[in-house]
């Protein structure tokens, strides 16, 4: 069956149904919201923290992604943003555009896909809408709560240290182990784990919900949705009098992104500095705070150290000490 023989008004009835056997909210109110004109939301914090992000699939859903991965991307997307403000998400609109022959089983996978992720970090789907198109478009908005540990792009000092969460590059060697060059000389295991951050990709949460416990250990923080190199060009620029230095022998990578970046006429660095897609954070750390914690911290690697400086640059030094300036670019819509 096919989207157009229900019609907007019966799926959207559907996706509450789905939406409601999911809730565990005892507040009438709320739950009478969701329903509504408009949705509630609780103020238990200071500050209420929005993020917004539109997905196309021809531009942001890979070829084979599925219907239930396209949903919980969506989710990821959003609340990425919303952890790297140190804030807890609470709460998320979705609205989908979707060709009228899109069936009601993809539908289905689709919002379960969604609420399978809202289950994960805790969130409520409260709202959104549905509209016709010529593909499947989904646009959300994740709200956060947060009271003073909020961190923005701006409060990096000489000394702090710059580490990431996970792997670097994973997502781009696992592009190319799929669209690029077929046969690479790698385990197979490695294969699936890399091929997996392509379509079923993974946010630093538990991570998160600790530095949002301790927030004296972050200075700043972003995630690196748009290429490593382009979010220390951002942090740089937010940082005035501050140059960011990182060790390429630091990095936290998987050494067989080599070979397949041989296998595809790659620099190693495309897949490190310039794909993005990672959703993995990027952090500068109080030196002294992070060492009280690390034993907590395994997921986090330091990868630099934030310098005095007036040039206020991304300086890279490779294997043998030799420093260069990191050349800042990334994904960009519109270009």
């Amino acid at each position: 069956m096919q989207i157009a023989q229900l019609g907007e008004k019966q799926l959207i009835q559907r996706l509450l149904q789905k939406r409601d056997d999911t809730l565990n909210i005892e507040d009438e109110n709320l739950i009478q919201s969701y329903r509504d004109d408009a949705a509630l939301c609780i103020n238990s914090c200071k500050y209420s923290v929005f993020s917004t992000d539109m997905l196309i699939k021809s531009h942001h859903f890979p070829v084979g992604m599925t219907p239930f991965e396209m949903g919980a991307k969506t989710v990821n997307v959003n609340v990425s943003d919303i952890i790297a403000m140190n804030a807890k998400p609470t709460a998320i609109v979705i609205s989908l555009a979707l060709p009228g022959d899109f069936s009601v089983d993809d539908f289905d996978a689709l919002v379960d896909g969604i609420l399978y992720k809202c289950n994960e970090y805790d969130i409520t789907l409260i709202g959104g809408d549905i509209n016709e198109a010529d593909e499947v478009i989904t646009s959300a908005t994740a709200i956060g709560e947060v009271d003073g540990g909020v961190r923005f792009l701006n409060n990096a000092h000489p000394g702090d240290i710059i580490a990431t969460t996970g792997s670097i590059g994973d997502v781009a060697g696992g592009f190319d182990l799929i669209y690029g060059a077929g046969n690479v000389d790698i385990a197979d295991s490695l294969k699936d784990e890399l091929m997996d951050s392509v379509f079923n990709p993974k946010l630093p949460y538990k991570t998160a919900e600790y530095l949002r416990e301790h927030p004296s250990i972050v200075t700043s923080m972003s995630d690196i949705t748009d290429g490593l190199a382009s979010e220390l060009g951002c942090l740089c620029d937010n940082n005035k009098n501050c140059s960011f230095k990182i060790y390429e022998q630091m990095l936290p990578y998987e050494k067989d992104l080599q070979t397949i970046a041989d296998a595809n006429h790659k620099h190693l660095y495309e897949y490190l500095f310039y794909f993005g897609e990672e959703f993995e954070l990027l952090l500068t750390l109080n030196s002294s705070e992070y060492e009280k914690h690390k034993d907590m911290l395994d997921d986090i690697t330091p990868i630099g150290e934030v310098i005095e400086d007036s040039k206020n640059r991304v300086i890279l030094v490779d294997g043998n000490g030799h420093e260069s300036t990191l050349k800042i670019r990334g994904y960009e819509h519109l270009k």
